[in-house]
């Protein structure tokens, strides 16, 4: 485990709940006993050390504290301190809760494993938005369950998994509202348009803050309806049964509220103890790569350039007022033009080195930042148009083992944009890479996508790490001969699916970082405007570049 798989679980979660595959309670439940866990670690002035061995907790050798990643766990926990805190003021009952069930079932469909007619049905209800009130009706329970309690051997076991899993959301969706909103249960149906009671049922309009306020606001109501119940005793023990439920539900709601703050002040907590002034190299005045534990020194190397995944690391360090804001200014912007896009120099040329940090941190038009991230989207699509294969590279697991059977793992890039020449033989495309540039080119990056699951890149967890299309042999096409790595790696899955978040969902994981104060103190930065007369590496450097 290192901070940067830590920090993308953490936010996956959040991006979970914004899918609809999460319910908050289930959210909270489990970020607070990761961060219990995360209290246990051993420490270096705030920083989490880049391995443990998740079994034991203690720290692998050599214990080394790594600048890039403790920059992405700060911006990780800053998002979900501002991310809990933007829940509070949300309904705990979203739309998206019944998309989230429809993704599932959708899969269902497709493999056979649900009836296609009641999936429409489904969706239907979710346009009337009466899809709660179905979901929770007894009639529906016993025939949805058994719908997706599929024991047929014929079907896959993604399948399996799927349907288990869909059967959870449907569980817990049940439980969130018996438990938080009982007055959302069919039986009390009949009470929503009581005039005695006068109450507006409608969980659209609940935020989780105002939870406590609203179950008091019914309980009186409630009280005044029993007080004056001039109907039929089977109305009255109607007020009865829910007027009993709500000491319980305002209980939960105080204490879910409590558990959302509970995690934002912890993950604050937590980034605040980051101390980044000591990885800053006294004598360059960058961040040093890192501080080795044992040695007590830093790592000899400093991250040097703005088109770097580390400059996330060296905006929050500033951010938090560790070290000064002319830090941002040191770091190279040394540029080059290919195929007429002007386009910062990155160390290897990835898509990781352009795209990462705008998982979290906002682009703004016309600045240095952004027409660079747009040129390396378009040479990228360029590059992989020249080669006849799916555009896309970046670092990644490649098709070379070690002697356990482990991929292997290394940077690839553009040779024309990178200061270091690597391999000019390797040619690996990671799936990845292409969902980092969904903000960039939408349409090019789902075409790109596309073309990957039709050539069987697609497997039971998602896309596969990457595609070794490398050669010894120096020719100009590897059309149709590679060879799939078929493993999986957290971080680049939790990129992914932050990437689709902030596409699908107006960006909001960067809405999340951005909300934080010191963050809107600091931004002026990413303003910065781009630079004129760019000139290509071959007319700097002559055609031997």
């Amino acid at each position: 485990m290192s901070p940067t798989n830590l920090g993308f679980l953490l936010n996956a979660r959040q991006v979970a709940c914004e899918f609809g595959f999460l319910t908050v309670p289930e959210f909270a439940e489990q970020t607070l006993r990761t961060l219990a866990t995360v209290a246990k670690l051993q420490r270096s002035r705030g920083h989490l050390l880049n391995w443990y061995d998740t079994r034991t907790l203690e720290p692998l050798r050599p214990r080394f504290v790594s600048s890039v990643d403790s920059g992405n766990l700060v911006a990780s926990l800053w998002t979900l301190q501002q991310g809990c805190l933007d829940l509070l003021q949300r309904p705990l009952l979203e739309k998206q809760l019944a998309e989230g069930l429809a993704d599932h079932l959708r899969i269902l469909v497709d493999g056979h494993a649900f009836p296609q007619k009641r999936f429409r049905t489904f969706l239907e209800q979710i346009r009337k938005r009466s899809w709660l009130q179905r979901l929770l009706a007894p009639s529906e329970e016993g025939l949805l369950e058994s719908d997706l309690e599929t024991k047929n051997p014929k079907y896959e076991s993604d399948v399996h998994w799927f349907a288990t899993e869909s059967l959870s959301r449907v569980r817990n969706l049940r439980k969130a509202v018996q438990v938080y909103v009982p007055w959302m249960l069919p039986e009390f149906v009949p009470l929503w348009k009581d005039a005695t009671l006068d109450f507006k049922f409608d969980s659209q309009s609940m935020t989780i803050q105002r939870l406590p306020e609203v179950v008091d606001q019914l309980g009186a109501r409630l009280q005044f309806a029993l007080d004056h119940a001039n109907g039929s005793g089977e109305r009255k023990a109607l007020y009865q049964r829910l007027q009993d439920m709500l000491p319980d539900a305002r209980s939960r709601a105080l204490a879910l509220i409590e558990d959302l703050k509970q995690i934002a002040e912890t993950a604050g907590k937590f980034a605040d103890e980051m101390d980044f002034r000591f990885l800053l190299d006294p004598r360059r005045k960058l961040l040093s790569l890192g501080f080795e534990v044992e040695s007590g020194k830093h790592a000899s190397a400093c991250y040097d350039l703005l088109a770097s995944e580390a400059r996330i690391a060296v905006f929050v360090a500033i951010a938090k007022e560790d070290i000064p804001q002319d830090v941002w200014f040191l770091l190279g912007r040394s540029h080059t033009r290919e195929h007429g896009f002007p386009v910062l120099l990155s160390w290897t040329g990835t898509m990781f080195e352009y795209l990462m940090p705008v998982l979290w941190m906002r682009t703004y038009p016309n600045t240095l930042l952004d027409n660079s991230r747009i040129a390396a989207v378009r040479l990228q699509q360029i590059y992989g148009t020249e080669k006849s294969v799916p555009w896309g590279i970046s670092e990644s697991a490649y098709a070379k083992r070690d002697e356990g059977g482990i991929y292997q793992y290394q940077a690839f890039g553009l040779p024309d944009i990178s200061l270091h020449q690597g391999d000019p033989n390797a040619l690996v495309i990671s799936p990845y890479s292409t969902f980092l540039a969904l903000h960039v080119d939408p349409t090019a990056a789902l075409r790109n996508l596309r073309r990957m699951e039709g050539e069987g890149w697609l497997g039971p967890y998602g896309f596969y790490e990457s595609a070794d299309y490398s050669t010894t042999s120096g020719r100009r096409s590897w059309r149709h001969r590679h060879e799939l790595v078929r493993c999986w790696m957290a971080h680049h899955q939790g990129m992914s699916l932050i990437a689709l978040a902030n596409f699908l969902h107006d960006g909001v994981v960067q809405r999340w970082f951005h909300a934080d104060r010191r963050v809107q103190a600091t931004e002026l930065v990413l303003h910065e405007k781009p630079a004129t007369n760019v000139k290509s590496l071959r007319q700097l450097y002559g055609a031997a570049a």
